[in-house]
């Protein structure tokens, strides 16, 4: 789980690129908006929802190319081997022109010892806003040499307990505070007083019936 990555875009790219150069596509322009919510819960799993919208002639070279949202699900599968996806699902959304994906990443958080880290992957990311538990950043990426673009807004919502969030080098950083006891101190001593007194009331017991 330690090597565990949280990949930004990284299915379009690689995606797109093989497809532009198998078919000999003439790239004009290629522009993809994206939203990325990730919600990460207090063991570091990450529960995420991607929808990308295309121009109209790029969603339809995606469509011939995976006719099938199977198919498209099992390439992003393989192209994010480096992390253990469950639940996913993908869909096909014609009258838009877009993709929507649900999945989870198991571990996709670390946990560091002093504090969480989780991983965003490499690439042009600008913190754009910062409320709370909140984390709202914005990815460029370039595809195709410069002919097209890819803009997301990626929004990360951290456990609702979480202090000292923050954005370096490509990762957010966080402390989720450590878990104390209800039990109320003074209570522990008689108790482990009572106990030690349990001991030494039993020592004199046993030797009297040995």
């Amino acid at each position: 789980m330690g090597k565990m990555k949280m990949k930004v875009l990284v299915l379009i790219f690689l995606l797109l690129l093989p497809l532009a150069l198998a078919q000999e596509v003439k790239i004009v322009e290629y522009k993809i908006d994206g939203t990325m919510k990730a919600v990460i819960d207090e063991s570091g799993n990450a529960h995420v929802t991607e929808v990308w919208k295309f121009t109209p002639n790029l969603y339809l070279q995606m469509k011939q190319a995976y006719p099938t949202a199977y198919m498209l699900k099992r390439e992003f599968e393989n192209r994010r081997s480096d992390a253990e996806y469950r639940n996913m699902k993908i869909e096909w959304d014609d009258t838009n022109n877009r993709i929507k994906a649900t999945y989870t990443i198991l571990g996709a958080a670390v946990n560091r010892g002093s504090y969480w880290e989780l991983r965003l992957g490499e690439g042009d990311l600008t913190l754009s806003s910062q409320t709370g538990n909140t984390v709202v950043l914005t990815s460029v990426q370039p595809l195709f040499g410069g002919q097209g673009r890819l803009i997301e807004t990626i929004t990360v919502v951290l456990p609702g307990n979480t202090r000292d969030v923050r954005f370096e080098d490509g990762s957010l950083r966080y402390v989720l505070p450590t878990e104390k006891s209800g039990r109320n101190p003074f209570f522990l001593v008689l108790v482990g007083i009572s106990l030690l007194g349990l001991v030494f009331l039993n020592i004199p017991l046993k030797r009297g019936g040995g």
